[in-house]
This record gives C-alpha cells, structure tokens and sequence, in this order.
C-alpha cells in the first residue's frame, strides 16, 4: 500500500468539512435574511399565561437545575477533575492531543507515542464524566424557564440545548468508556507492545 490512500482520506475529509461549513453557512444566511425580512412575530416572543401547577413546576424544575449545576461544579472542583481537566490536555499542541485522543478512542499505541502520556489522555477521557450532570442541569434549568414563561421562543431554546446536551452528553460518555477500556488493557505496570 503507497502513501496515496491516507492522503485520499485526508481529501475527503477536508471537502467534507468544507461542503459541510458551506451548507451552514447558507441555511444560516437564510434565517438571518427571512429574520431580517420579516421580523420575528410577537407571538412567538410573547409569554404566556402558564397553568398554576405548571408554574410551580416550572420554578421547582429551574431552581433544581441550578442546584444540580452547582452540586456538579463543586463535586468537580473537590474530587480535583476540575482541575485535572484543565491541566492535562494544555501541555498539548491540538494536533497532538487530537491524534492522542484519536489512538485512545480506537484502543490502539501508535509506534510514535509514549504509553504514560497516552494513559494521562485516556484518564482525562474518563474524568470527564463531571459535566454529565452539570449539562444536565442545565438542561433541567431551561425546562423549568420555559414552563414558567409558557413562550415558543423559550420552548424552541429548550428543544435546541436539550438536544445538543443530549448529543454532548453521548460523547462524553462514550469516551469516558472508551478511556476506561484503554486504561484496563494498558495498565500502569504494562510496556508498550512494539509492532
């Protein structure tokens, strides 16, 4: 095999990434041309008159959210993965630690890189489990916003962030996986194996 096919790939994924960014770019300048054009309606700006029961739920649900958010930070800030989160991968150069990060995912040691740093990116995977509960508690917090307001616009925000935490969310915790697995096949005590 010649050195054409990783470059190939390389291609395709740069175009990839280009048709992509062109794609966003040209149904963002739609929305912000229609918004421009048309405005948005009152009514979709507008709060409503939420049900009591519901806006009692509302205010317990954001008021719980901020609570979890909080209980999240400082758990995190204690166990010291705050902290750890912010130092580990600062070292790195982004090529490096995207390369590193690539070799955990997929459970393999490169012939290029040193076992001790890759378990560091491996255990930085696995302690990112931290702001599961902190997006979660955001998510918590807009649910409770958009009850109390009863406004499309809220309840629009709350699908987008819900959705976007529930995909984040995934991430992580298939990383956090994926960073454990890599730490149990190569434990502290282990050589690299050499190709």
């Amino acid at each position: 095999m010649d050195g054409a096919e990783p470059s190939r790939n390389h291609r395709r994924r740069a175009l990839r990434r280009l048709l992509t960014a062109v794609a966003a770019f040209a149904v963002l300048s739609l929305l912000v041309g229609l918004l421009a054009r048309y405005g948005i309606p009152r009514s979709f700006r507008r709060p409503g008159e939420p049900p009591a029961a519901v806006a009692t739920a509302g205010a317990v649900l954001a008021v719980l959210g901020l609570v979890v958010e909080v209980a999240a930070l400082v758990r995190a800030v204690r166990s010291g993965s705050y902290r750890a989160a912010r130092q580990s991968a600062a070292a790195l150069p982004v090529a490096r630690r995207r390369e590193l990060l690539r070799a955990v995912r997929r459970g393999e040691v490169p012939a290029d890189a040193d076992l001790p740093t890759l378990r560091a990116v491996a255990d930085h995977l696995v302690r990112q489990r931290w702001i599961v509960p902190m997006l979660g508690g955001l998510v918590t917090m807009h649910l409770g916003q958009a009850l109390l307001q009863f406004s499309p616009a809220l309840w629009a925000l709350f699908v987008l962030t819900g959705g976007l935490c529930a995909l984040a969310c995934g991430q992580l915790l298939r990383d956090a996986r994926r960073g454990a697995a890599f730490l149990r096949a190569y434990p502290p005590g282990e050589v690299a194996p050499v190709d």
